[in-house]
């Protein structure tokens, strides 16, 4: 039953695989006391997801951000690339010397 628990989220958010999602749905329709674990998971969702306000950008704050992606991504695009052992150590030496 753990196993399933942790698939609660996945199964919600839509995330699982269509076998995965099929033997969730399986296993509920055998386990009813299951399904008060799912009710409560979506209640919790749906309460957090009302707790977020809605935001809508300004025109300016649009074009601020996406100025900043652009820069970032050129800035990605433009350094040599470096093995995953050596970004590692530079992201640690960054962190070391803060």
């Amino acid at each position: 039953m753990i196993a399933y628990e942790k698939k609660i989220t996945a199964y919600l958010d839509g995330s699982l695989g269509a076998e995965e999602t099929s033997e969730f749905e399986a296993f509920v329709l055998t386990h009813p006391e299951f399904e008060a674990k799912i009710k409560s998971k979506k209640d919790e969702i749906s309460l957090l997801k009302n707790m977020i306000p809605a935001v809508s950008p300004t025109e300016d704050s649009l074009r601020s951000m996406e100025s900043e992606i652009k820069a970032s991504v050129f800035n990605l695009l433009k350094e040599e690339p470096k093995s995953m052992f050596e970004n590692l150590r530079m992201k640690w030496e960054e962190w070391i010397n803060r």
